[in-house]
């Protein structure tokens, strides 16, 4: 089950990117973040699972101490880089919906390239001194009771003291995942609004349509991220955490591009055209 998801995941979450990098259509920068997200997915399970299923194929529950450390650091950036990338949607649909006389002057490609940067190396930045503080910790044991290297497994068979840790982490946390929980709060305040008092009825029903789906993406992934990483007891019951892990790091890489692109026209539309061309080239 885990390889035929993990492969899922890859396969729609590559062939979205594909439709986006080929299909003039999507050259909007809606699907450009959608592109960069679709591409953070792929790194995102991609980082957990080949481990978890060579673990499960071969027996060999063995990792190296620096590999496990990499491997928390990476999972935690992508995932503090999947909020802010979320937050950066969410302001592109309020300028979309509430300015679109002014859509592409405001989103330009160049502060596309801009936000997409600043999320990715915020990203890979916030987590960095939680991680060196955790490569550097004694532990009683080094027998981890969850499937891959996350905080709460780690610090659990840490012998020195780790509250120094968990106030970091939980600081940390609450920073990225409230801070861009905030940009998308508001951002869909004034879509909410704007779309109240909108007169189109197709306009009303496509911005209905695509929020609806990113709110879909947000509440699944910040309910999950605040349940692991911000509430007090989150290092004290693993065994519901590897539940939420298994939730957060499997199933939702998988469900987004279905609940946030596939259920969208535009693309719908050049999943058809890529699909009657790739017909065309192999019947000629």
């Amino acid at each position: 089950m885990l390889f035929l998801t993990y492969s899922f995941t890859i396969i729609e979450n590559t062939v979205l990117i594909a439709m986006i990098k080929v299909d003039m259509c999507l050259h909007t920068p809606m699907y450009f973040f959608l592109g960069n997200f679709s591409f953070l997915e792929c790194c995102y399970t991609t980082i957990v699972l080949p481990k978890t299923l060579y673990i499960l194929i071969s027996d060999d529950r063995t990792i190296f101490f620096s590999s496990c450390i990499v491997q928390l650091y990476i999972f935690i950036s992508l995932g503090a880089t999947e909020c802010l990338l979320l937050a950066t949607m969410a302001y592109d649909r309020f300028v979309a919906i509430c300015f679109p006389l002014h859509y592409m002057i405001i989103i330009s490609r160049n502060v596309c390239l801009l936000l997409v940067f600043c999320s990715w190396i915020i990203g890979f930045l916030s987590p960095l001194v939680p991680a060196i503080f955790i490569s550097r910790i004694h532990f009683c044991s080094y027998r981890l009771n969850h499937f891959f290297c996350d905080v709460p497994p780690i610090l659990k068979v840490a012998c020195s003291n780790t509250s120094h840790i968990e106030l970091t982490v939980s600081f940390i946390s609450a920073i990225i995942l409230m801070s861009s929980f905030v940009i998308i709060v508001v951002s869909y305040s004034r879509i909410v609004w704007t779309i109240l008092i909108m007169q189109s009825k197709k306009g009303f029903q496509k911005a209905v349509s695509t929020c609806a789906s990113h709110l879909a993406v947000v509440f699944i992934y910040y309910g999950s991220g605040m349940y692991m990483y911000v509430r007090p007891n989150s290092y004290k019951t693993l065994e519901t955490n590897k539940l939420v892990a298994l939730f957060y790091a499997v199933l939702t890489p998988m469900l987004n591009p279905l609940i946030y692109s596939f259920r969208n026209s535009d693309v719908n539309k050049a999943f058809r055209r890529l699909l009657q061309s790739s017909i065309n080239l192999v019947s000629k």
